[in-house]
């Protein structure tokens, strides 16, 4: 099968931020992603009225721009009166007056400069989100293919660290532990378990309707289980508490994608894996509650402890997208500060909703519905779509860890997580496929296809 180039931007552009996103340090690393990911913005801007978009693609674009509306209220100045009346002000209000100043125009924001520098961060998953949604600029089978080479590529480089003591990519790092691409070895773990359902996926589709019996079926079927060993095998080496707990939920999904056929078996399995998935977050809080890797004086229990009390001194207002660090300051006890230092709430949801108050609320709400709406179709369809519901597995991985951790703070991970989403809202079932390849003016499908696997 001749690939067009334009079906190679997303697998290429994914492929590269898995090799340079493993961490918020390094300004010319994020210079190239962002001006990667603000390219592809600009070229579905340009074809946007050619588009033809699925209902849930256009919920997804809206709640994106949503999220760029919110950087942009944030910033807006406010009249004395109503921003010193805000929850969390105080503080503020008395710098100006201990100088003797009259109260400016200030926006909502008590950090307008770091909120202002969260905008180029949106483009990496906004550009991805675009070029699968709007630009069709992709072939999952390819989009699948760089994201397992560059989970294999992160293992085999942690099993160089752990034995050599390194290279290590990044100056601030987990020294001693497999962070492969990454600075921290969690988030290692939350691409690990991302790729997974993936291969599963890969699996499931060559055992479909009896191809697994094709000796190329054969050989793809066996790479993949080669892959998923590698995979597995990274997981254990990388030691991550969050990463081993969720393992299981996660290879009971991917276990429901890779079983031949269809019928019950592979939605109870779905089920239980989602059971255990909330099991293994219960577990992970609890264990956090008694002790953490930060250091003695910042156990992570402390931390939701302080994020939650700032929450609650500034909600519904918020603090200001980025000026978490700047605020946490303010609630810590000098007498137990040294040199570890909090830079994140170790919970990406409690830091959103101290940064972003109630809109952050409501915004990741309305995500979190069309996550669980698309979800719920997709596992109900009567034709799978294997990478839509892999994305869903995926994800979901994600989300859990976000809940006592911050994989999403690093463009690697918001680069699979946006993926994942994409392919949630252009689910292409093998029948609407072949169909849609006969009728002129449309798309082709880019979800894998009895064409894309055999050509």
């Amino acid at each position: 099968m001749k690939l067009p180039l334009r079906h190679l931007v997303v697998p290429a552009f994914l492929f590269v931020c898995l090799l340079l996103g493993g961490s918020p340090q390094g300004i010319w690393r994020h210079l190239i992603l962002q001006l990667g990911g603000l390219a592809l913005i600009g070229w579905a801007l340009l074809a946007l009225r050619r588009s033809h978009l699925t209902s849930a693609g256009r919920l997804l674009l809206w709640l994106c721009g949503l999220w760029f509306a919110l950087v942009l209220v944030q910033l807006i100045p406010l009249p004395p009166a109503l921003w010193s009346g805000l929850p969390g002000r105080a503080v503020a209000v008395e710098g100006f007056t201990l100088r003797g100043e009259a109260l400016p125009w200030l926006p909502l924001s008590l950090a307008p400069a770091a909120t202002l520098s969260t905008l180029p961060l949106l483009a990496v998953p906004l550009g991805l989100i675009v070029a699968v949604v709007v630009l069709g600029a992709y072939r999952s089978r390819w989009s699948v293919v760089a994201l397992v080479v560059g989970a294999c590529l992160s293992v085999l480089l942690g099993a160089v660290q752990l034995s050599q003591g390194g290279p290590y990519l990044f100056a601030n790092t987990n020294i001693g532990a497999a962070t492969g691409l990454f600075a921290n070895s969690n988030h290692q773990a939350t691409l690990l378990l991302a790729t997974l359902p993936f291969l599963a996926a890969m699996i499931g589709y060559q055992q479909q309707d009896g191809r697994s019996r094709q000796p190329a079926a054969v050989g793809r079927i066996v790479s993949a289980l080669g892959a998923v060993t590698v995979i597995v095998l990274g997981i254990i080496l990388n030691g991550s508490m969050a990463g081993l707990a969720l393992l299981l939920p996660v290879a009971l999904a991917s276990l429901a994608l890779a079983l031949p056929g269809q019928g019950k078996l592979p939605r109870l399995l779905a089920g239980l894996a989602l059971v255990l998935l909330l099991g293994a977050v219960v577990g992970i809080v609890i264990f956090t509650q008694a002790g953490s890797n930060v250091s003695s004086a910042a156990e992570r229990s402390e931390i939701y402890r302080i994020t939650l009390r700032a929450i609650a001194d500034t909600f519904p207002a918020g603090t200001g997208l980025g000026s978490f660090q700047a605020y946490y300051r303010l609630y810590e006890d000098p007498a137990l500060v040294n040199s570890f230092f909090i830079n994140h709430a170790h919970s990406d949801p409690l830091e959103w909703v101290l940064e972003t108050g109630l809109l952050g609320v409501l915004l990741l709400g309305a995500l979190l519905l069309w996550w669980a709406r698309q979800a719920i179709k997709l596992w109900r369809a009567e034709r799978p779509d294997f990478v839509a519901l892999a994305a869903t597995v995926a994800s979901g991985a994600i989300l859990a860890h976000s809940l006592v951790d911050y994989p999403l703070r690093d463009a690697a991970i918001q680069a699979v997580f946006a993926l994942s989403l994409a392919f949630m809202a252009e689910p292409r079932s093998h029948s609407a496929e072949r169909g849609s390849r006969s009728r002129g003016g449309q798309r082709s499908p880019r979800h894998l296809t009895l064409d894309d696997v055999s050509g």
